[in-house]
């Protein structure tokens, strides 16, 4: 953003990613304010209260099932007919007695005052307008990596990420490499990161040698 110009034998590219948001009333406003995006961060502050989570895969149920041994009451929201996270967690929710399923439904706008005091939601299946009283909103809908800017220099996949050989952390072009949130990499884990950027490293290095 300065507009300086680097030159360099070989580049490593670890811009992570962004967490994908709602982008509806009252998310920006109430960020940090009951809206949240972390659950291993987030997750003690609502203790003994109702909290919703929105999304319906892996990262929707592991954030419910993260949620457990704080909050009293969780809904887990979706916009689909049936939840695409793994069954094991959705068997874990199916026996707690703290978690409600909500299907169907878009989330449409968020509520409160100074904090969050609850959500409107659409039932897609009476097309009627709801609401829900919640103190916190956890967002779990996917991330998006930070590629756009090299995104005409290496292949990217539908979802933008880059393509890396993941024993070694190269991508399709010579002397780039690349690792963590912005990649392919399945898990999306600050160790698991943190290990490919040490292959990364290690192959950039042998690539000069």
């Amino acid at each position: 953003d300065k507009n300086n110009s680097y030159q360099a034998k070989a580049l490593i590219v670890v811009s992570g990613g962004r967490r994908r948001h709602l982008n509806i009333p009252g998310e920006d406003k109430f960020e940090g304010k009951g809206v949240a995006y972390c659950a291993t961060c987030d997750a003690p502050i609502f203790k003994n209260k109702s909290v919703a989570v929105v999304g319906g895969g892996n990262a929707g149920l592991e954030t419910a099932v993260d949620l457990m041994p704080y909050a009293d009451r969780i809904y887990l929201i979706s916009n689909k007919t049936l939840l695409t996270g793994d069954s094991l967690l959705q068997e874990k929710l199916k026996k707690s007695n703290q978690a409600i399923v909500i299907m169907d439904a878009d989330v449409q706008e968020i509520l409160g005052d100074k904090f969050v005091s609850g959500l409107k939601y659409l039932d897609k299946n009476d097309n009627q307008v709801k609401e829900l009283k919640v103190d916190g909103i956890f967002v779990e809908i996917g991330s998006v990596p930070n590629s756009e800017f090299i995104k005409n220099l290496v292949d990217t996949n539908q979802k933008g990420e880059i393509v890396v050989d993941h024993k070694t952390g190269a991508t399709s072009r010579p002397g780039i490499f690349a690792a963590g949130d912005v990649t392919d990499a399945l898990y999306k884990q600050n160790n698991i990161s943190a290990g490919g950027a040490i292959i990364a490293t290690l192959s950039a290095y042998n690539y000069l040698l």
